[in-house]
């Protein structure tokens, strides 16, 4: 538990922690990647049923998140 508090420190540590962040900062970037390149595949006239395959999602799943998109981005 003392570990999971931030207690621990020293070398290791701390390049754990720097690369953790950094794949979550990695992360992030590849999932809004995905989701835009998603928005501009059905934008572009492909069907939703096939990005949802090229996603391997539920093609329910991906029109939520894309209404979802537009509805942050004032659209």
């Amino acid at each position: 538990m003392l570990q999971l508090r931030g207690v621990q420190t020293g070398p290791t540590a701390d390049a754990a922690r720097r690369l953790l962040r950094g794949l979550s900062h990695s992360a992030g970037l590849i999932e809004n990647a995905w989701k835009w390149t998603a928005v501009a595949a059905v934008n572009g006239g492909v069907p939703l049923e096939e990005v949802a395959r090229w996603v391997d999602m539920p093609v329910e799943a991906l029109s939520q998140m894309l209404t979802a998109g537009r509805q942050e981005n004032g659209g």
